[in-house]
């Protein structure tokens, strides 16, 4: 069984600032830049105890920093793209079970 790791509002703050980190020694300052502004409003203006996002925005989030994490942490690329194959998996199961419940009714 594989440990799986808890997503938490520090660690992805602490993950976009270590992001930022790689991405101004590699001289990339438009990502560092668009990194530490995800970091400061997740800290400064996004709710401590948000109602959970749909799958939809997770995914749609997950997108987002794919290609950061392609380029700036490569060794982690390959996690993040089967995370979002296993989300929209799960969009698509929930969708199917959506229907088949509407039919029961």
């Amino acid at each position: 069984m594989t440990e799986k790791k808890v997503v938490t509002r520090e660690g992805v703050v602490a993950d976009l600032r270590r992001l930022a980190d790689l991405a101004e020694k590699s001289g990339d300052r438009v990502s560092a830049v668009r990194a530490l502004k995800l970091a400061w409003r997740i800290e400064h203006v996004c709710p401590i105890n948000p109602v959970p996002p749909s799958i939809d925005r997770i995914i749609e989030v997950c997108e987002t920093i794919d290609p950061l994490v392609r380029r700036f942490i490569p060794e982690d690329a390959a996690s993040v793209s089967s995370a979002v194959a296993g989300l929209r998996q799960c969009r698509l199961e929930l969708a199917e079970a959506e229907r088949e419940n509407a039919t029961l009714h």
